[in-house]
């Protein structure tokens, strides 16, 4: 299999046509990665790509070699599967992609009661923006996907699982200039910087709308960038702890800080504020015993978080009271 490494190599240097973002994507460092290019062109007998000012450019033989190198790869996943199919739970794995909000809200406790029912599953998580979700699923790089359904409902090769969609809310730290006001709209809101992941569809319209620049003027807004990117909802939160932005949230992800002080959950709402993410695997393609479980869980753990989200809103809107009971009294 060593030879389908040195392929994965070259495939990842033909997508990027940089040796040091090509080695980023690979995890390994761009001396390992060139070293890894000459050994496949030597054991080919072909120059595979020419290295000039604008990066690394395919030869006729490089172009051959993605083309074929993409089927192998997928030949050998589906390979994988088949024996993993065989193997069952005890000695199989599971790749999962998941989009920032879906790995918070319940891919990663998924994740942690399989294996903690399996604990020899071999369990791979990536966190990526929901479009790269997608490609992986349909490149065959992941199992199985969790991330914002968005425009995916009519892609033939996908089936598309929606999850009951939760409540999101706008967080802000304590002693915020907006803990101060008592429903402060949306628009108000946003004149203050969003750390978040780009937004999508009617969040991104809802957004655009409220105010919030993005150096647009298109009415119709299909993709909102935020001030403050971000790929992780975690981080998110630590920034709007410690600045004047907000964060987004389900009432559950944001409880423990809530609970703690360290953030005050916004009395502002549109119906448009809600989560949109399902699970995404190929349409015709046998799963696994181990991605079958996981999609099980994930379900099971997505009925629980209905409850538990409404349960933490109503702590956190009576945390919320309090915390304008108190600055009023300041």
């Amino acid at each position: 299999m060593n030879d389908l490494r040195l392929i994965r190599l070259a495939i990842a240097l033909g997508r990027h046509g940089n040796f040091a973002r090509a080695a980023e994507e690979m995890n390994i460092s761009q001396p390992s990665l060139t070293r890894g290019i000459a050994a496949l062109e030597r054991s080919l007998g072909a120059q595979l790509f020419d290295r000039t000012r604008k990066g690394a450019i395919p030869t006729a033989f490089g172009r051959v070699l993605l083309e074929r190198g993409e089927s192998m790869l997928r030949d050998d996943a589906d390979l994988r599967r088949e024996i993993q199919l065989l193997a069952g739970l005890e000695e199989g794995s599971v790749a999962i992609g998941a989009g920032a909000f879906a790995g918070e809200i319940s891919v990663a406790k998924a994740i942690a009661r399989v294996a903690r029912a399996h604990p020899r599953l071999r369990i791979r998580l990536a966190v990526a923006d929901p479009d790269q979700v997608a490609q992986d699923v349909l490149a065959g790089r992941i199992d199985v996907g969790v991330a914002s359904t968005i425009g995916l409902e009519r892609d033939a090769r996908l089936v598309v699982e929606p999850l009951p969609p939760l409540r999101v809310y706008l967080a802000c730290r304590s002693g915020h200039p907006l803990t101060k006001e008592t429903r402060p709209s949306l628009a108000r809101a946003l004149e203050f910087p969003l750390a978040t992941t780009p937004l999508r569809g009617a969040q991104a319209q809802l957004a655009s709308n409220a105010g919030a620049a993005t150096g647009s003027d298109d009415p119709v807004v299909t993709n909102f960038v935020p001030q403050i990117v971000v790929n992780s909802l975690a981080l998110a939160r630590l920034i709007a702890r410690d600045s004047d932005a907000l964060c987004p949230g389900t009432a559950a992800v944001l409880a423990e800080d809530v609970a703690a002080g360290h953030l005050v959950m916004l009395d502002c709402h549109d119906p448009a504020m809600r989560t949109n993410h399902g699970v995404l695997y190929l349409k015709g393609r046998t799963l696994a015993p181990a991605t079958k479980l996981f999609i099980e869980t994930l379900h099971a753990v997505e009925a629980e978080a209905q409850g538990s989200d409404v349960t933490a809103s109503w702590s956190a809107k009576a945390a919320a009271k309090r915390h304008r009971g108190a600055s009023a009294r300041r």
